[in-house]
């Protein structure tokens, strides 16, 4: 029996119908997964770049705090008692750092002050323990090093005897030389990092989906999810970041400065593994500025695709209802509403197409009554639940980039972001012949109130002396912190040195007024430390270092003062 025109041209109706309901849901399902692995990628760079700067802000916290150790042994005042005080604190502030040590040229390379992190306590080493470091090739590699200069070993693992808790732990070890009377080496302030603990903490404020890789200048895994992975050079057998991640060669031989993609977590890619083992992986290649070697590191991120489109398979399962409920009723209606179902649908295509591309689509027929509304309904909210997961990405990938660029606890602008308003208002400087200032100011005794109240009174307090900052200065100006109770101001421009002067006792007038919180009032002075420009550095190292020891003399004056740097000879 043969079909007439009208059963015919129904089924033909209702196979386009179906036809175009499935390539709609297909065409919005990978669209949608586009857009989240593109998303994904982002707020993965992103995130990598931002542990990466804590990295190497890190190595270059112990930089300088290897400079202060060697400016204070070179200095003659300083007693063994006093440069053991310091390494104490220094031990005690970072827990990362696991021995602190300053090791003379002469005799041997003998360890003069020793103090171990040893559990949860700290170990001075003293007498017959100290040992003879003279043959290690990072003593002599340091000793080499010119004033100023702080030399970074490699990642190793710990062997040395009588590092305590360093023990068999992945470790860098970082070292400035201690210049003597005739401009000789005559000695090393050494601190020993634990890259393990350092890490830990920075993982903290990762998604727990995230996984961290940190390989050498040769590829070799550091850090690895699968611990067998790490420091195979040690072993005999080489683990390889280029090998697992091929998009990660270029990294290694300085082609690129960072690398995005997606990749096989166990090697690469193959189309015809099970999407599960899939992982996007974003790439940063870090180069400390703050030594005197080239050494670099490689620092990496990896998602499970996986978890990326876990949102993404609700919004799945939701397009394939649409598709069966539309295939269905299109069969039933093709006869009636042959002719008024293409438009309909012609739109919602539309609507879709218009929505992946970012330009304007046709109104949907959300009014409807009939299966069309329904389908209509169903793409709006499919577009609206896509546009609400891009959104929130979006705000997690400004909320961590507004983190690379301010201090979490005061929310003023951290130390990379002050030193890049530094340069940029020294080459502003240069050109218009304006004069600028730098302001080093440290908290008089902030250690006691932490021993005394509680780290979380001493979070208080730091946020309310960066309000009082805040609100000393003009808003050309910048206030910032730099770490700890550490704070520094930018003060541009300036029309002289009185001015800055009136600066600096305004602040110090301000800090006579002691600090409130919750009935408990806290007294709190400042040591002031300023540096002008040009006078005293025509870079912003050169004037934050002369700030910082002009604080310095601030507090060897008797604290809650300022001081100004001597100017250059």
């Amino acid at each position: 029996m043969k079909l007439g025109m009208a059963p015919r041209l129904a089924l033909v109706l209702a196979l386009l119908a179906v036809l175009a309901s499935g390539l709609t849901g297909y065409y919005a399902y990978t669209t949608s997964r586009r857009l989240l692995i593109d998303s994904a990628k982002k707020s993965l760079l992103t995130a990598t770049q931002v542990l990466g700067e804590r990295f190497v802000t890190a190595l270059g916290g112990a930089a300088r705090d290897a400079r202060l150790l060697a400016r204070l042994a070179e200095s003659r005042v300083a007693d063994a008692a006093s440069l053991a005080a310091t390494a104490h604190a220094l031990l005690a502030t970072h827990p990362e750092y696991f021995q602190v040590r300053l090791i003379d040229a002469e005799p041997h390379g003998r360890e003069r002050i020793r103090v171990d992190r040893d559990g949860a306590g700290l170990t001075e080493v003293r007498g017959l323990d100290l040992q003879e470091k003279g043959h290690k090739f990072y003593v002599s590699q340091a000793l080499r090093l010119g004033a100023q200069q702080v030399y970074l070993s490699r990642v190793f693992i710990n062997r040395e005897l009588g590092a305590h808790a360093g023990f068999e732990r992945p470790t860098v070890i970082v070292a400035a030389p201690v210049p003597g009377a005739r401009g000789e080496n005559v000695g090393l302030a050494v601190i020993n990092v634990d890259l393990e603990t350092l890490f830990d903490a920075m993982r903290e404020q990762l998604p727990r989906e995230y996984r961290v890789y940190l390989a050498n200048e040769w590829g070799d895994f550091l850090i690895h999810p699968d611990a067998g992975k790490t420091f195979g050079f040690e072993r005999g057998r080489r683990f390889l970041l280029q090998d697992d991640f091929p998009g990660a060669a270029a990294l290694v031989a300085g082609e690129l400065e960072q690398v995005v993609g997606q990749a096989w977590a166990s090697g690469p890619a193959d189309a015809d593994r099970p999407e599960a083992a899939t992982v996007l992986a974003a790439w940063q290649r870090l180069q400390p500025q703050e030594f005197a070697s080239q050494r670099f590191f490689i620092l990496g991120l990896t998602e499970p695709l996986a978890a990326v489109l876990r949102d993404n398979r609700e919004l799945s399962r939701q397009i394939v209802g649409i598709v069966l409920v539309f295939s269905g009723l299109a069969l039933l209606l093709a006869w009636l509403f042959s002719r008024a179902m293409t438009r309909p649908l012609a739109d919602i295509l539309g609507a879709v197409r218009g929505f992946a591309s970012g330009a304007p689509a046709p109104a949907l027929p959300l009014r409807r009554r009939d299966e069309i509304g329904q389908l209509a309904r169903g793409v709006h909210d499919m577009q609206a639940q896509i546009s609400t997961q891009l959104e929130t990405l979006e705000m997690n990938r400004q909320a961590m980039a507004y983190l690379a660029q301010h201090d979490a606890l005061t929310g003023l602008p951290n130390r990379a972001t002050y030193l890049d308003r530094l340069q940029v208002a020294i080459a502003q400087a240069q050109r218009q012949g304006h004069r600028l200032a730098v302001l080093f100011v440290d908290l008089d005794r902030f250690k006691e109130v932490n021993d005394c109240y509680g780290h979380q009174v001493g979070d208080r307090l730091l946020q309310a002396v960066a309000e009082r900052l805040r609100a000393s200065v003009r808003a050309s100006d910048t206030a910032a912190r730099l770490s700890g109770d550490e704070f520094v101001l930018l003060l541009g421009p300036v029309h002289g040195r009185d001015e800055v002067l009136a600066v600096a006792e305004k602040l110090l007038a301000r800090f006579q007024a002691p600090v409130v919180l919750d009935g408990l009032v806290l007294p709190i002075r400042v040591s002031i430390g300023i540096s002008l420009f040009p006078e005293h550095g025509h870079t912003a190292r050169a004037l934050l270092e002369a700030a910082d020891a002009a604080m310095y003399v601030s507090k060897s004056a008797g604290r809650n003062a300022w001081s100004v740097a001597p100017d250059p000879t």
